[in-house]
């Protein structure tokens, strides 16, 4: 049996959000939740970088890019979190709910990604040189 590992070359996207703070963007992901209900949510975290992404739609358009060894996505959001944590808790307004955050920084898409989105994309040139606000 041969066994071969043969990674994604391209990750494109479609769109994207920067919230300013990881608690902005846990704020509008609970925003959809009713109050009084619990709700879990997961989010992934890698390289200073709190995220979530939308895939698209199967499709054959979408599975020949999969061939091709291009991963395609249309949306992510993302924020600024120095710090990995494993839990959030939601907004005062919304106690019940809770965000786990995965730790994907050795993951061969993810790690990548995260780094490219801090360097590429995020606003907060401090947060960019290191520092914490």
């Amino acid at each position: 049996m041969e066994i071969e590992f043969d990674p994604y070359r391209k990750l494109s996207f479609r769109s994207h959000i920067q919230y300013e703070s990881h608690e902005a963007l846990v704020e509008a992901i609970c925003m959809g939740a009713p109050a009084g209900i619990p709700v879990r949510a997961t989010l992934f975290w890698a390289n200073g970088v709190l995220f979530r992404f939308f895939t698209l739609p199967p499709s054959e358009a979408v599975s020949k890019e999969y061939v091709s060894g291009n991963l395609v996505w249309d949306h992510i959001e993302f924020a600024p979190m120095a710090t990995y944590v494993k839990e959030i808790q939601g907004p005062r307004d919304r106690p019940m709910f809770t965000i786990y955050v995965l730790d994907v920084s050795s993951h061969t898409i993810f790690g990548p990604l995260t780094e490219w989105i801090r360097d590429n994309l995020l606003k907060n040139k401090s947060f960019q040189s290191g520092e914490k606000r």
